[in-house]
């Protein structure tokens, strides 16, 4: 190792620093999953070391007295439509306000920003009164719109970032060929801000997964509700079970914690698109 790849004292306390907030903030997630092999038992007499049965049965007994298999399925079906149309929509529209001219582009812009601004109670009952009103209550529908709509703000205006930071010399060069709104911005510009549509994709669907006032406003059927509403009726009627209850939630929050991990080099790349530009 040469001189010049040494650290330096000040590097060294960096990391450490880093390590350690990485460790308090990771080990409750390991902790639980921890807890999630053991028995009641033996996590009050031992509750920071290792099982000593690794008692698989207990992720077993949860998936089956609580129903996760159905709650599984609704969370995936509105998660997955959910960030779909969220993406798809937030792409299509900051590639109109960062591309085109219409009149009204700052006000409306402007005006779609406002919902950063609001917090989910405030607009909880006109939503309510919305879906009512279209018949979409106590249905999966009522979830996929509502949680799209929540996302479609912030998520257009880190697009419209991402558009701004790329310049449009490959768009205007097509455009001088002939090719039509819709042929630049399918074939030229998607594939161009496609790492940060990765990047919100994920995004949306951690915060989309974890929803839960949403559903448990609009949802009163047990077969229709999602993850997060039939965790707390669980842990309502199952509390005293700890491990059984700690087996739950690794079965809820695995999944999303390795799809992080699985694509997180995407959403470092996406993160990063604009800061370099």
């Amino acid at each position: 190792m040469s001189a010049t790849d040494r650290r330096t004292p000040g590097e060294w306390l960096q990391l450490l620093v880093g390590g350690a907030i990485v460790s308090a903030m990771f080990y409750p997630a390991v902790w639980m999953v921890l807890s999630s092999f053991k028995t009641n038992r033996e996590m009050f007499k031992n509750p920071f070391g290792l099982p000593r049965d690794w008692l698989w049965s207990n992720f077993s007994a949860a998936w089956d007295k609580g129903g996760l298999g159905g709650l599984y399925l609704n969370s995936i079906i509105v998660t997955a439509s959910a960030v779909t149309l969220t993406v798809c929509v937030a792409t299509a529209a900051a590639f109109a306000f960062s591309r085109l001219a219409f009149p009204g582009r700052r006000w409306l812009f402007r005006l779609l920003l406002i919902g950063l601004l609001l917090p989910p109670p405030v607009v909880a009952i006109p939503l309510f009164a919305i879906l009512r009103d279209m018949g979409l209550l106590n249905t999966l529908w009522a979830l996929i719109l509502s949680g799209s709509a929540w996302s479609l703000s912030l998520t257009i205006f880190i697009m419209h970032g991402y558009f701004n930071a790329i310049r449009p010399d490959m768009e205007e060069a097509a455009m001088l060929e002939g090719a039509s709104i819709w042929q630049i911005f399918r074939d030229i510009s998607v594939p161009m801000v496609w790492p940060s549509m990765l990047t919100l994709a994920i995004v949306n669907t951690i915060n989309i997964w974890n929803e839960l006032m949403f559903a448990l406003l609009f949802v009163v059927d047990d077969e229709k509700r999602t993850l997060p509403v039939g965790l707390i009726r669980f842990f309502g009627r199952y509390s005293t079970d700890y491990a059984m209850v700690f087996a739950a939630l690794t079965i809820s929050t695995l999944p999303i914690l390795a799809l992080y991990f699985l694509l997180q080099r995407h959403v470092i790349a996406g993160l990063s698109a604009t800061a370099m530009d």
